[in-house]
C-alpha cells in the first residue's frame, strides 16, 4: 500500500515531536529508557542545594535532585524528592547527607549506605542530615583550648588573691597588673589560634596549590634556561633595532594622523558630509522609531493572524485576530466595547501594592476558577489601548487585549470587527 504525501507528512510529525520531547527530557536527566527509582527527604534547611544537583554514592553519580518543595508541616522544612538511575535499592538504615562536592561550594546529595537486607520502597521517606560547616568544626576544634584556658584563669586568680596577703601594697599592685596583662595575652592568643585554625582551614588546599606550582614553575626554569638566553639576546637585538628606528619622524606622522582625525571629527559635530547629517538628523531618528514601532506590530499580527500570509498549514492554529488600529468610524459602536490589558494571572493572590505593578495607575484584580487574573488601562479607545499593551509588554511579555461588551468579556476580533478596525 503506497502511503500518501501528507500521510508521510504527519508520520514525519509524530516522528519529529518524540525526538523532541524524548531530547528536552535527556538533557534534563531523565531518560525513558532507563529504570528511575523515586525517594524523598526530608531536611531543615539545604545550605544551596539545587534542583538537578548531583546524588553520590561513594564518588559514583548514581541520579540527581528532581524538585524541591516545603513540607506540609508548615514549620520551613523542605522536602527534597530524587531519583536514582537503574535498579539499584537504598538499604534501609541509610542516609542521605548534603555535603559540598567541591570548593566552590557546590551541594550535592551523598548516600551513606548502611548494610541491610530490607530496602525502601520507591516514595518512601529516609532520613536526612547536613554536614557540619567550616566555623562549627573550628569552633568545635577551639572548645577545648577555650575551657583550658578558662580553668588557667581561674586557678591563676585564686594564686593571685593568696599572693596579695604576702606581699606589700605596692608589690601587690604590681602583681595585680601583671596578671591583668597576663589574662589579656591569653584571651588575644585564644582569639588568633582560632583565627589561624580557621585560616589554615579555609587555605589548606589552596597553600597545597600554591607550593606546588612553585616546584613546578622552579623546574619550568631550570629546564628552559637554554630558551631564556635565546629570549635575552633576542630583547639585546630588538633593542639595537629600535635604536636604528626614527622615532622623530613616527611620532611626527602620528601627530600629522591624529590632526585629520580631529579635523573630520569637528566636520561631522558641525553637520558637514554624510555622516554629520546622519547624525545630527532628528526626524531620520523618529523614521527609525515609528519603522521599529510598526514591525512589532507587523509580527504581532504575523504570529496572531498566520492564516492572512500563509495559506496553507498542517495544523488548524485555532484563532484570526486581525489588530490595525484605524481611526474611529461607528462613534455608537464604540461606546459599546471596552479594552483592558491582562497582565499576568496566579493562583495565589497578588497585592496591587506589589513593585511589579508600580508602573500602572490602576490595577484590577478579577477571581476565576479559584486563580486570580490582573488587568489595567479600561478604555475604549484602540489607540490607546494599543499604548498601554505596549508599554505593560515590557514588565509583563506575556500580555494581552481582551475587549468587553456591556461588561461581558469578547472575543477581541469580534470587537475589532464591529469598531472597523
Amino acid at each position: 500500500m503506497k502511503l500518501s504525501k501528507y500521510a508521510k507528512l504527519g508520520i514525519l510529525i509524530v516522528f519529529s515531536f518524540a525526538i523532541f520531547i524524548w531530547g528536552m527530557n535527556y538533557l534534563k536527566g531523565i531518560d525513558f529508557f532507563k529504570q528511575n527509582t523515586s525517594y524523598y527527604v526530608v531536611y531543615e534547611r539545604i545550605d544551596g542545594l539545587l534542583e538537578s544537583s548531583a546524588v553520590m554514592i561513594n564518588g559514583y553519580q548514581v541520579g540527581q535532585v528532581k524538585t524541591i518543595d516545603f513540607s506540609n508541616r508548615n514549620d520551613g522544612s523542605l522536602v527534597v524528592n530524587f531519583s536514582l538511575e537503574g535498579d539499584f535499592e537504598i538499604p534501609e538504615g541509610s542516609i542521605a547527607r548534603i555535603v559540598s562536592s567541591d570548593l566552590m561550594g557546590t551541594k550535592s546529595i551523598v548516600l551513606q549506605i548502611n548494610p541491610s537486607n530490607v530496602y525502601y520502597q520507591e516514595g518512601d521517606t529516609i532520613p536526612g542530615s547536613i554536614e557540619e560547616g567550616l566555623k562549627e568544626q573550628v569552633s568545635m576544634q577551639v572548645l577545648p583550648l577555650k575551657n583550658k584556658a578558662e580553668q588557667l584563669l581561674a586557678s591563676l586568680d585564686s594564686a593571685i588573691t593568696v599572693v596579695t596577703y604576702v606581699f606589700n601594697e605596692e608589690a601587690r599592685k604590681n602583681l595585680s597588673e601583671s596578671f591583668a596583662h597576663i589574662n589579656q595575652t591569653i584571651l588575644n592568643l585564644e582569639s588568633v589560634s582560632a583565627d589561624i585554625n580557621e585560616l589554615l582551614g579555609a587555605e589548606k588546599s589552596n597553600l597545597k596549590g600554591i607550593i606546588q606550582n612553585m616546584n613546578k614553575i622552579s623546574s619550568t626554569l631550570n629546564e628552559n634556561s637554554d630558551d631564556f638566553t635565546n629570549i635575552i639576546g633576542n630583547f639585546s637585538s630588538i633593542s639595537d633595532s629600535l635604536a636604528a628606528v626614527n622615532i622623530a619622524g613616527m611620532v611626527s606622522d602620528l601627530q600629522m594622523s591624529v590632526q585629520g582625525i580631529n579635523a573630520v571629527l569637528a566636520k561631522i559635530e558641525s553637520g558637514e558630509g554624510t555622516a554629520g547629517k546622519l547624525l545630527g538628523d532628528e526626524q531620520l531618528y523618529d523614521n527609525l522609531a515609528e519603522m521599529s514601532q510598526s514591525l512589532d506590530f507587523l509580527l504581532k499580527d504575523i504570529r496572531n493572524n498566520p492564516k492572512r500570509y500563509v495559506h496553507f498549514s498542517a495544523f488548524d492554529l485555532g484563532k484570526d485576530v486581525y489588530i490595525s488600529p484605524q481611526k474611529e468610524k461607528n462613534k455608537t459602536s464604540q461606546t459599546e466595547y471596552t479594552f483592558k490589558v491582562h497582565l499576568i494571572s496566579s493562583p495565589s493572590r497578588l497585592s496591587k501594592n506589589n513593585t511589579m505593578f508600580s508602573d500602572f495607575d490602576q490595577v484590577e484584580e478579577v477571581e476565576i476558577s479559584g486563580g486570580y487574573s490582573y488587568l489595567t488601562g479600561e478604555t475604549s479607545d484602540v489607540a490607546k489601548i494599543m499604548k498601554t499593551h505596549t508599554a505593560a509588554k515590557t514588565v509583563f511579555p506575556d500580555a494581552s487585549i481582551i475587549a468587553f461588551k456591556n461588561g461581558r468579556k469578547v472575543r477581541l476580533e469580534k470587537a475589532l470587527r464591529k469598531l472597523g478596525n
